[in-house]
């Protein structure tokens, strides 16, 4: 009696508990969906803040411009009627000089024709005097206009003087509108980083390889749902002892989900974002995570040949940032950009930019400088002047990591690649610096020791990548739980870590890209690509702090 009284009690404590747990998961989703609509709204006010602002901006620019040129041509306009009347007053000059020498030698005449015929001086002097009045007339007429020239010309030097004032005044009205863009810009900066703190400074999508013609009759039942786009269900045939078959569901909940039919822009366009982030001074973290042949190398690099539209998120970003450059420029900013690429193979670090008869034979170690600066000892560095330059790079590394492969025992090219893009930018008119950091990281593929059925070197690969993988999500879990920075976080527990130790937690930002196959026979593996993606999902690390030159 006492047992059955007991087992009641648990059964409703049970209860009780489930019920409290379902308030709580209520409570969270509604929480969770406020701030969605909060980000939504922060997200359309600074959409219609950066048009009105890039509006006015047009319209002012626009306007100073046609002043510009107005006073331009007043001003040359000016200037020609100014030489017209200074030619005329030098013409007017030499006429009178040679009126006053007329004039005199009248006079020298008139004397000499008294000691001659008096009839003869008569007819000369009457000639003489009308030439004199003439010669009177025509200095009348000179002085007047004289005079008035000299009227124009003092109402043209006023009219200059007031072209010269409202030229000052635009240009003082120029300067307090590009005060207002910096400005501005400022705000820009402030508005985008709450957005992405909203969004969070972990995030993961998960991406589904497009099928190919042979694939579709052997495709895993995959469900893709939810009003953002966020949700992915898998569901597998289970067959018991009994030859009973069930379905069974695996749902999954993410930041983004991208279904086989979205392409490389549109998966870019959620990620952009990211990389303005680092623009503008933060620390940009971006994996591509799964298992082998899941497409984790085309959505960071894209396919071996140049192709704009199939373009990886590698190309995409650092044409982006030349673009964004550009037009920061117009603002005061200057930027520099320098690029290294990286593997890490078998916890061993290797340049993929360097001497391919060096690859293997040096050894490169990781260094942290106090300003927060990650150092890679003797690695290639590339100042990419020209988005060109970033396609060379691309094909460098991949012709490097493939010629390493053969000059290190026929090894198979499973490691991480890790491509380091600095962003260094100054303005001159605000005195402000900023330094920032995106990693674009393609993970090595992620399979099941047990299920491989590696044995030797290949063995030995597989244990150091799921070492390394691991040792990834100790770090982001460690960093979630240690909110007041006092707890330890196994960073060196990995090169990999070890690495983006700088560029990981709470002065940074940080995606991962679940990349997974639609294939029925890699269910397996599939979900424990999700699983491991759902456990970093859960992490919030706290708000991202901007890194100073």
């Amino acid at each position: 009696m006492e047992g059955h009284r007991q087992a009641n009690q648990s059964r409703t404590e049970l209860s009780n508990d489930f019920k409290n747990l379902e308030d709580t998961v209520a409570d969270k989703t509604t929480q969770s969906r406020e701030a969605s609509q909060r980000l939504v709204e922060l997200e359309t006010m600074r959409q219609v803040a950066d048009r009105t602002h890039r509006e006015e901006i047009e319209k002012l620019k626009l306007e100073h411009t046609q002043q510009n040129r107005t006073l331009e041509e007043n001003n040359n306009a000016l200037h020609s009627k100014l030489t017209d009347m200074q030619n005329e007053i030098s013409n007017m000059q030499q006429r009178t000089q040679s009126a006053l020498k007329r004039f005199e030698l009248g006079q020298i005449e008139n004397s000499t024709l008294q000691c001659c015929d008096i009839h003869h001086c008569q007819e000369t002097i009457t000639r003489t005097s009308a030439s004199f009045i003439e010669l009177e007339a025509e200095l009348t007429t000179l002085k007047a206009t004289g005079e008035l020239t000299d009227k124009k010309l003092i109402e043209r030097q006023h009219r200059i003087d007031e072209l010269k004032k409202e030229n000052h005044d635009t240009i003082a009205v120029t300067k307090e509108l590009e005060t207002q863009l910096l400005g501005g810009e400022k705000t820009r900066r402030s508005l985008h980083n709450a957005i992405q703190e909203l969004k969070g400074n972990i995030r993961v999508f998960c991406r589904v390889r497009p099928p190919t013609a042979e694939d579709s009759r052997h495709l895993a039942q995959i469900k893709y749902y939810g009003e953002d786009g966020e949700k992915i269900e898998l569901t597998e045939t289970l067959q018991s002892t009994l030859g009973k078959k069930t379905d069974k569901s695996h749902p999954f909940v993410f930041d983004q989900v991208f279904s086989p039919e979205k392409n490389q822009q549109e998966v870019f366009e959620e990620i952009s974002q990211l990389v303005q982030s680092a623009l503008d001074g933060y620390n940009v973290c971006i994996f591509a995570y799964g298992q082998t042949g899941s497409g984790k190398t085309y959505t960071m690099q894209g396919p071996s040949g140049p192709n704009t539209e199939s373009a990886g998120m590698i190309p995409r970003a650092v044409q982006q940032i030349y673009e964004v450059t550009q037009k920061l420029g117009e603002r005061g900013w200057k930027y520099t950009m320098e690029g290294q690429f990286l593997e890490i193979y078998n916890e061993t670090v290797h340049d993929l930019l360097g001497d391919t008869s060096n690859y293997g034979k040096i050894k490169h170690e990781i260094r942290h400088e106090k300003s927060g600066r990650t150092i890679v000892t003797d690695m290639t560095t590339v100042i990419l002047d020209s988005p060109a330059k970033v396609n060379m790079m691309l094909r460098k590394a991949s012709h490097n990591r493939a010629t390493g492969a053969t000059n290190l025992n026929e090894r198979s090219s499973r490691s991480h690649s890790v491509f380091t893009l600095r962003l260094t930018g100054s303005n001159s008119t605000t005195n402000e610096r900023s330094s920032g950091v995106l990693n674009l990281i393609d993970l090595a593929g992620s399979e099941r020791l047990a299920l491989s059925g590696s044995t030797g070197d290949r063995l030995r690969e597989t244990q150091a990548i799921n070492k390394s993988l691991s040792c990834l999500g100790d770090v982001i879990h460690a960093l979630a739980n240690n909110k007041d920075g006092s707890g330890h976080v196994p960073f060196r527990n990995s090169k990999l870590t070890y690495l983006l130790q700088n560029s990981l937690g709470g002065n940074s930002k940080t995606l991962m890209f679940v990349n997974i196959s639609p294939l029925n026979e890699h269910f397996g593996e599939t979900l424990c690509s999700l699983r491991f993606a759902t456990k970093v999902n859960s992490c919030r690390i706290g708000t991202a702090k901007k890194l100073r030159a």
